[in-house]
C-alpha cells in the first residue's frame, strides 16, 4: 500500500510539471501570436481576433485535449481568462474533443506599446496552468462543478459561489494556476492568491453581496485554498 502509494505520488509529481511546462510554453506561443502582423491588422481592423494556437507539443500528448482556442476582445484593461470545454458526461474518447478557450483583452492598438507584456504574461500563465489542470481531472470531478454550477451563475447567491470556489476541481485548479504565477514570478504564493481572493470579494461585492457573508466566504475559501496549496506544494510560501 505504500509503495502504491509513492507511486501514486510520483505520478503527480511528473504530471504536474509537465502541465507547468506546456503552461510555459502556451503563453509564449500566444505572446508569439499577437505580434503577428496578421493578428495584429485584424485586431485593430476588428477590435477582435481570434485564432487556433499551434501548439503540437501540447496537444498531441494531452489525451483529453483536442485544441487551445485564443480569443481577443478590445478593451481598456489588461485581462485573461479561460474556460476548459468538454462534453457533459463525456465517456474517454468523448473528452478527447475538449478544447481549452483563452479570453484576451488588449487596449485598441496594443501593438504600439508592449511594455504591458509582463502583466499579460502573468495573466497568461496563471489562466494555461488552470485550465490545464482541467484538462488532467476525470470527467466525474468536472461533472461536479457543473452540478453545482448548472446555468453558470457562480454569483446569483453565495450558496452557488461557495460550491463553485470549494469543489475539489476547482480548488486544485485556482491552487495550480496561482502557484504558478507565483514561481515564475518569484513571488510568495499566498501573495498572489490573496490578490486573486481579493479580485473574486470584489466580483461579489459587485453583484451585490453582503460584505460581511462575503467576507466569511472568502476566508472559508483562503483557508481550503491554502491548506491545499501546502499539501501539494510544501515549499511554497
Amino acid at each position: 500500500m505504500i509503495e502504491l502509494l509513492r507511486e501514486i505520488i510520483q505520478e503527480e509529481i511528473v504530471r504536474g510539471r509537465a502541465l507547468d511546462k506546456y503552461a510555459t510554453v502556451a503563453s509564449r506561443e500566444t505572446v508569439n501570436a499577437i505580434k503577428d502582423e496578421a493578428v495584429r491588422e485584424t485586431f485593430n481592423t476588428n477590435g477582435r481576433a481570434d485564432f487556433m494556437l499551434q501548439v503540437p507539443d501540447i496537444t498531441d500528448n494531452i489525451d483529453y485535449l483536442r485544441s487551445i482556442i485564443i480569443k481577443m476582445r478590445e478593451g481598456e484593461r489588461i485581462a485573461s481568462d479561460g474556460a476548459y470545454e468538454f462534453d457533459l458526461d463525456a465517456n474517454d474518447e468523448e473528452r478527447k474533443n475538449s478544447d481549452i478557450i483563452v479570453n484576451l483583452t488588449l487596449p485598441p492598438h496594443y501593438d504600439k506599446d508592449y511594455s504591458f507584456m509582463s502583466k499579460l504574461i502573468a495573466e497568461l500563465k496563471e489562466t494555461f496552468r488552470h485550465e490545464l489542470e482541467h484538462s488532467s481531472q476525470t470527467t466525474e470531478e468536472l461533472m461536479a462543478v457543473q452540478r453545482a454550477v448548472p446555468d453558470r451563475e457562480i454569483w446569483k447567491d453565495l450558496e452557488t459561489a461557495e460550491n463553485y470556489y470549494l469543489s475539489d476541481g476547482e480548488v486544485k485548479a485556482h491552487v495550480a494556476g496561482i502557484y504558478k504565477r507565483a514561481k515564475s514570478f518569484r513571488k510568495p504564493a499566498t501573495n498572489v492568491m490573496e490578490k486573486v481572493l481579493d479580485a473574486i470579494y470584489n466580483t461579489g461585492r459587485g453583484h451585490r453581496h453582503n460584505a460581511q457573508e462575503l467576507a466569511e466566504l472568502m476566508e472559508k475559501i483562503q483557508n481550503t485554498w491554502t491548506n491545499y496549496l501546502y499539501d501539494r506544494y510544501p515549499r511554497a510560501q
